[in-house]
């Protein structure tokens, strides 16, 4: 019994650009690796003279790694910019594409950790300020009501002081009125 052994191939590819991070390009990588089955996989992001440059080094049998890096030469996400694409050989280690897809998990969780532990900061000092503004609202509405009652009295005072002016005034327009009467005879 004879056992075929399958030929590996192992490459190393770097793209360089402005921008090749931060746009996707290691997940959109990741996901053709795993469309071609390629078993072993790793891409990162790294500077090299000021500029960004996208390090991905695979292995497979070398029809799966050829058909990869023909999609490295022709395919990239929507925002990048690539200046350069370079090959060659790799002898190193290639960790699991399984392992790798775990590392991107794991650097995503230590992305949105932080963001999520900010907008519940956030969100903390935005409901602290509605409770201050609420505080504020029920204050003047003190105030308010307080005025109103001040009015309502002061609005009572003025009748009560108005009625017994008019009262006084008609008394007196009624002793005139009489007076003027029995002058002129009518009384």
């Amino acid at each position: 019994m004879t056992v075929k052994m399958y030929d590996i191939m192992k490459m190393q590819a770097s793209i360089t650009g402005n921008p090749v991070q931060g746009v996707g390009y290691r997940v959109f990588l990741l996901q053709k690796a795993l469309g071609y089955g390629i078993q072993r996989f790793d891409a990162r992001n790294e500077m090299s003279h000021e500029k960004q440059q996208v390090i991905v080094r695979a292995e497979g049998e070398p029809a799966m790694i050829e058909e990869f890096c023909s999609f490295i030469l022709t395919e990239s996400p929507p925002s990048a910019i690539i200046s350069d694409i370079s090959f060659q050989e790799y002898t190193g280690y290639v960790i699991s594409i399984i392992d790798y897809m775990h590392l991107v998990q794991v650097e995503q969780l230590s992305k949105g950790i932080p963001a999520i532990i900010s907008i519940d900061k956030k969100q903390d000092r935005m409901l602290d300020k509605q409770d201050q503004m609420l505080d504020k609202q029920d204050q003047m509405i003190q105030k308010m009501d307080h005025m109103e009652s001040s009015i309502t009295g002061e609005i009572k005072d003025l009748r009560t002081d108005l009625r017994s002016y008019m009262d006084r005034k008609f008394s007196v327009m009624e002793q005139d009125i009489q007076q003027i009467k029995v002058k002129i005879g009518l009384m």
